[in-house]
């Protein structure tokens, strides 16, 4: 679809809200309401699509129009094609019913220039715009890039509600585009789901700029008018006060809302009764659904007072990129199931290691009943310090024997200290920490460090708990807290069927 479409609202309708309460504001609103509904349903014959134009159209001598896109309340966009440089384009054409309107021809340049100035991702790019005099009357028009996407409503409509992250991805996308707006000084003034356009790749695009106000611009409506959409215009705007890029960001999460329920977070028949719930009420709460994080965002957003929304455009965008981020992790979890037979195999061939690691992994005492010869330790200079066992003293009596009846004891190999001052004899063993949780290189060079010298990592899929991540140590094997010696086997085990350092 090709950029913007108008606005039925901000066509010469106009409203004004006075201070004074509720009762004063709404019997303004009211009326102007109702006088512009009526100025426009006495217009709407003169505003007829395609009265003066027809497929083949050449505008300017060079813009064929193959087929219309949209109708708003200021224009017509056509799909086109750009002659001279052969490529497609978007041609918007003020209605000819408004080619004796100063201000409807003031807005219409203004927002061909204001698009020709901005530079971003989610903006409309503009190639030309101008008057074609060359039939019986000026055909004004700008052409800008085609964008070949559906509006936001026309997916809502179709689908309904839509998921959080989807919803996060949107208005993260509309407030970067935002964001380069106001950089520029541009306020919107209407955002709404018609006015984003969603391309087949899942991009956003913002469009119609055509009630837009620049910073130091004079408003093109009148002194007691506003403009915008109902069911999304911020409370500001209603109210006839100053208005800035937080109006835009109000109008976002009025669509936001909007994209989460399937319905405005104010609707009803009268469009009193929503001016009314923009002006004095909170809207009602989200669905239970709706993650946390993703609700906090909208409610800000939603604030009455722009000073508690969001301080930028471009806040707001991060905000949702990190709620999208949070949102992805466990989603992403729950996809990667590995299907049950891998599951079943993997056991298999762990119960085969564990019976083969086993039978050569005697437990203690069977070298008594065997009748083999008891190894002493051998032991070496190691690092002292808490949990740190000491070996033995030679010289005195051990409480517990060491060596079976009927073995015999090999000698115990001592190393001897320079100074001759420290009679206590080396460490060899010491309490095992929990290194569980650890990353596995991080698990093994700690234990290392703290004397224990072979360190085996391996992987298994026998682990019922939260998916750990990489290389993430979920189990230990003699257990922590355990006494075990510096040279005795310490088998660490990750989760997955990844390689791990």
């Amino acid at each position: 679809m090709g950029a913007g479409t108008g606005n039925a609202w901000g066509s010469g309708g106009s409203a004004r809200v006075l201070g004074g309460g509720p009762g004063v504001g709404d019997r303004y609103c009211a009326n102007a309401i109702r006088r512009s509904f009526r100025r426009r349903s006495q217009r709407r014959p003169r505003f007829s699509a395609g009265a003066h134009l027809y497929i083949g159209t050449l505008v300017a001598g060079r813009y064929r129009l193959d087929g219309p896109i949209a109708t708003g309340g200021m224009g017509e966009v056509w799909r086109g094609f750009d002659m001279l440089l052969e490529r497609r384009v978007a041609v918007k054409v003020l209605h000819r019913g408004l080619d004796d309107s100063p201000r409807a021809q003031d807005r219409f340049a203004r927002e061909a220039k204001i698009l020709a100035a901005l530079r971003g991702p989610g903006l409309v790019e503009v190639y030309d715009c101008g008057e074609d005099a060359s039939g019986r009357r000026k055909l004004r028009y700008i052409v800008m890039e085609l964008v070949e996407g559906v509006p936001l409503s026309a997916l809502l409509a179709e689908r309904g509600p839509l998921p959080a992250e989807e919803t996060l991805r949107y208005v993260a996308a509309a407030a970067e585009a935002l964001a380069v707006a106001h950089g520029g000084g541009v306020v919107h003034r209407d955002v709404k789901p018609g006015n984003l356009l969603v391309e087949s790749d899942g991009r956003l695009r913002v469009v119609d700029f055509g009630i837009s106000l620049t910073d130091g611009e004079a408003r093109l409506t009148s002194a007691d008018g506003i403009m915008g959409t109902p069911s999304y215009v911020s409370p500001e705007q209603l109210a006839g006060r100053e208005v800035g890029g937080a109006a835009d960001l109000y109008s976002l999460g009025a669509v936001a809302y909007e994209c989460l329920t399937g319905r405005p977070p104010f609707d009803a028949e009268d469009p009193r009764g929503i001016v009314h719930s923009h002006l004095y009420e909170e809207p009602p709460p989200l669905p239970e659904s709706v993650p946390p994080a993703v609700a906090a965002i909208v409610a800000r957003c939603l604030r009455k007072d722009p000073a508690e929304r969001w301080a930028s455009a471009a806040e707001l965008a991060a905000a949702c990129r990190r709620a999208k981020r949070s949102e992805e992790a466990p989603a992403e979890a729950r996809g990667r199931r590995v299907p049950r037979a891998v599951y079943l195999v993997a056991a298999l061939v762990l119960v085969l290691a564990v019976v083969a690691v086993w039978q050569h992994w005697p437990p203690s005492g069977a070298d008594a009943e065997s009748g083999a010869p008891a190894v002493a330790f051998r032991s070496t200079e190691r690092p002292s310090g808490p949990g740190v066992r000491a070996a033995e003293s030679v010289d005195e009596p051990s409480q517990e024997p060491s060596v079976a009846a009927g073995a015999t004891a090999l000698p115990v190999e001592t190393t001897s200290d320079p100074g001759g001052g420290d009679e206590s004899s080396p460490a060899v063993g010491g309490t095992l920490p929990d290194v569980v949780g650890m990353d596995a290189a991080e698990a093994r060079d700690h234990l290392n460090e703290l004397g224990w010298t072979d360190v085996r990592i391996a992987s298994t899929l026998l682990f019922s708990g939260p998916q750990p991540q990489g290389c993430e140590i979920v189990s230990q094997r003699p257990e922590a807290g355990s006494e075990a010696d510096f040279d005795e086997a310490v088998d660490l085990a990750y989760w997955g069927l990844h390689e791990c350092p």
